[in-house]
């Protein structure tokens, strides 16, 4: 999921940022010696017997277009340079639940490179390259492909998202006559909650349900192992800057504010992510919307009281429609922040294995400070920094990829040893090491099914 590292560069240079890595610096990590992936792992890809792969993008990771004039609205650089008055990236909020929130944007492939340089296409190309794998249509799967990508609109919410990635599953299977079939996923960033959602709960929306629902594994039957690489399984600071900042043109603070995901990406509930301008820890609860009027966080808290219009008990009182939306937003996500924590006592029934990285420091928390105007909250690359969060930068950093912390990543441990590489967010599908491991991951076959055995193409 992309998010700014540095507000002060030039917006060619911030967009590339973003696209790249969701907001991820793109500096601090060691050169790679190129790896020759298609000899290290010739013999085993010349296996015929292989689960199929779906590829899940993080957020921002899909094109957008007017699913009426099939004009592209997010997914050219220009589109994050410019604004449409017809086009708006932003998302309804007068209805609720938030998901009967809808508008005539569609995903329609996926968001491979920027300026030159791949990301996500290069790892769909050493798939098909080194991997011999063969990319199919996943809404009109053939004989013999193996590889698809799962797009989705990345601004809703995340479980929509998994109904969406069941639809596409079953929907292969059906085509195919393979109704035993079993796919890896490989999910990057934010894609890696709606993999893991489909692996845990499948196509269920279990967060009316409370925090004693059991997991039930739903969606393992369909799954051989899940690959989560730079996933926020504790959340990310990067989605709270982003969402009080905004990004570009067609990304300003009004419009992420409608997006339902980023609030699910945001830091885990009972965690102090906040300080004051001494460094003492702030017991703010992040996920009541009267904390972010307080504040003035986001579009909500854009109507900030000063402390004379407080003394005058002037109300200066947002706008109600915003303040319903951005509440119900922050309880959906704390109960889908709640849902992934769950555990049934049990080891997964399938394989879920986490790629990340930890020699980039990570924004983890923010300070947050009275001035003379009212309440104010510092990031540690703000353009006019708060010289107390400069110092107290070793306080507001972790170790991470530039957007997701190590500790985010690691999910407590309930999933196999996490393996770490030296790399930016965005970058992470495109390095080398990563690619390789990913290989003899998917190559070991004989951890699945004899069910899981059969190529899409055995038939």
């Amino acid at each position: 999921m992309p998010i700014p590292a540095a507000p002060r560069r030039t917006t060619s240079a911030a967009l590339l940022t973003l696209l790249l890595g969701l907001m991820a610096p793109l500096a601090g990590c060691a050169m790679m010696r190129k790896y020759d992936l298609a000899q290290i792992h010739e013999q085993s890809a010349a296996q015929p017997e292989r689960a199929p792969v779906i590829v899940i993008h993080g957020f921002l990771g899909s094109k957008l277009r007017n699913g009426s004039t099939h004009e592209t609205v997010w997914g050219r650089f220009v589109d994050a340079i410019t604004t449409s008055s017809e086009d708006d990236l932003a998302l309804p909020i007068a209805r609720l639940p938030l998901t009967e929130n809808s508008d005539h944007l569609v995903p329609y492939a996926l968001y491979e490179s920027v300026g030159g340089v791949k990301f996500y296409g290069a790892m769909m190309d050493v798939l098909e390259r080194a991997g011999r794998y063969r990319l199919g249509d996943i809404d009109n799967p053939k004989p013999g492909d193996n590889l698809f990508v799962f797009n989705y609109d990345w601004r809703r919410d995340n479980v929509e998202s998994a109904q969406h990635l069941g639809k596409a599953i079953r929907q292969i299977k059906e085509r195919l006559c393979e109704p035993d079939l079993r796919f890896d996923l490989v999910a990057h960033s934010m894609g890696g909650f709606v993999a893991l959602y489909y692996a845990m709960y499948g196509t269920q929306d279990v967060l009316a349900e409370g925090r004693r629902a059991p997991v039930p594994w739903a969606g393992a039957p369909d799954l051989g192992r899940v690959v989560l690489l730079g996933a926020p399984l504790h959340g990310t600071m990067a989605a709270f800057r982003l969402l009080n900042t905004g990004l570009s043109r067609s990304l300003p603070r009004d419009v992420v504010f409608t997006m339902p995901s980023l609030y699910q990406l945001l830091p885990d509930d009972g965690e102090s992510h906040f300080i004051d301008a001494s460094g003492r820890p702030l017991a703010i609860d992040l996920y009541d919307a009267e904390s972010w009027v307080r504040y003035g966080w986001s579009a909500v808290g854009s109507q900030r009281r000063t402390r004379r219009a407080r003394r005058d008990n002037d109300s200066s009182d947002p706008d109600p429609q915003r303040l319903r939306f951005l509440q119900a937003a922050l309880d959906r996500s704390r109960a889908f922040r709640s849902s992934l924590e769950r555990a049934d006592g049990s080891e997964p029934p399938i394989k879920v294995h986490v790629f990340g990285s930890d020699c980039i420091p990570t924004l983890d928390k923010a300070v947050v400070t009275e001035t003379a105007s009212g309440p104010a909250t510092y990031f540690n690359d703000e353009s006019t920094p708060d010289r107390n969060a400069r110092r107290m930068e070793a306080l507001l950093m972790a170790p991470g990829d530039g957007t997701v912390t190590a500790v985010s990543l690691t999910g407590a441990g309930r999933f196999s040893s996490p393996f770490f590489i030296c790399e930016s967010h965005g970058l992470l599908p495109a390095n080398a090491a990563f690619q390789d491991n990913l290989f003899h991951l998917l190559f070991q076959a004989q951890d699945l099914p004899a069910a899981a055995l059969r190529s899409a193409g055995s038939r």
